[in-house]
């Protein structure tokens, strides 16, 4: 159909066929400046939206409006939420990203488009009310806690290797997924049994003790991410160690927990809990290791399956265990009871 000024419309036909699945787009801008250890990248931390709480993310970003293009929409933002005018020719391009969550809803689906900006006009501050905090980083100095996709683009801007087009959150080695594969130069990632990258680093992986349980569930309430699961206790933690200290395998830096997987077997089924990598050691490979070492513990004493509980909303975590080789199981649900 004709829109009257000779480019081609949808029909409602169409439309109605393909409504039920969205693409929800997106603007990013990183102001970049240079500091004294060489580049920064100005984030705002989140807060009040039920989202990310407490992690830092892009210096504006935001939804584009109905109607109104990706350029003008993250410039918008930039004005909304730290009070700085871009030019449009400084909006420089970094990557789209074709981004999913870990749902089955067809509308999950997302596109991001990230651009870098080293020259504005005003002197950024926080007017975003959704956000607690503003403040510049070096880029090869991190916090801990930075969205996980937007993690992953400034890592490979630091690195010097980021892709135009780019895809996260889909199964790897998908074809949905090819756009985010390593380049054929690039170095390639650790394979499970081959933990280089750890080894590189220097890490140590064994048994937890009793000496650890504080330091445990110190690293738990950074490293894991269900606020919804009992509140650990000491008590708690010591019976499983004194029931089975070897369940509670742990990485070490520098004698530092900085990883841990929880490997039960109750005779009849395999069980594993607790995968969590401290967010300044993830992707090194460590939650590979650790996963190694979990199924050899649990093959070993003749299970014949292994589950895992894995959060909904937890995309790294669901694309770890997909490329291990576990499957979602989606006609069952978990149910609870507290005593």
């Amino acid at each position: 159909m004709a829109d009257g000024r000779g480019r081609q419309a949808y029909s409602q036909e169409y439309a109605a066929a393909h409504g039920r699945f969205a693409v929800i787009p997106a603007g990013y801008v990183f102001l970049f400046d240079a500091g004294p250890r060489g580049e920064r990248v100005l984030l705002q931390r989140r807060a009040s939206t039920g989202y990310y709480d407490g992690w830092w993310g892009a210096s504006a970003a935001g939804h584009i409006d109905a109607g109104e293009s990706v350029v003008h929409g993250t410039l918008r933002e930039a004005a909304e939420e730290i009070g700085v005018e871009i030019a449009p020719a400084d909006l420089v391009p970094l990557t789209t990203m074709h981004r999913t969550g870990p749902t089955s809803a067809s509308v999950e689906q997302r596109v991001d488009f990230f651009f870098a900006c080293r020259a504005w006009a005003g002197d950024p501050v926080l007017l975003e009310t959704k956000a607690d905090d503003l403040r510049w980083f070096d880029l090869g100095d991190l916090p801990d806690l930075v969205v996980h996709h937007e993690r992953f683009v400034l890592e490979r801007v630091a690195a010097g290797d980021l892709a135009p087009i780019t895809a996260f959150g889909f199964e790897p080695g998908s074809a949905r997924d090819a756009a985010s594969a390593p380049r054929a130069d690039a170095p390639p990632e650790p394979d499970i049994h081959e933990p280089a990258d750890a080894a590189a680093a220097g890490l140590a992986y064994g048994s937890a003790s009793r000496d650890d349980v504080d330091e445990l569930i110190a690293f738990w309430q950074v490293a894991g991410e269900n606020d919804t699961r009992p509140i650990d206790t000491p008590e708690a933690v010591a019976r499983l160690l004194e029931r089975d200290a070897d369940a509670l395998i742990v990485a070490r830096d520098d004698g530092r927990i900085v990883g841990t997987v929880i490997a039960g077997y109750d005779g009849w089924r395999a069980h594993l809990y607790r995968l969590a990598v401290a967010p300044s050691h993830r992707r090194r490979g460590i939650a590979r290791e650790l996963m190694r070492r979990a199924e050899a513990r649990l093959t070993a004493f003749g299970a014949g399956r292994i589950d895992a509980m894995v959060l909904e909303h937890n995309e790294l975590g669901r694309s770890l265990w997909s490329s291990l080789g576990y499957a979602e199981q989606l006609d069952w649900r978990r149910w609870v009871r507290t005593t």
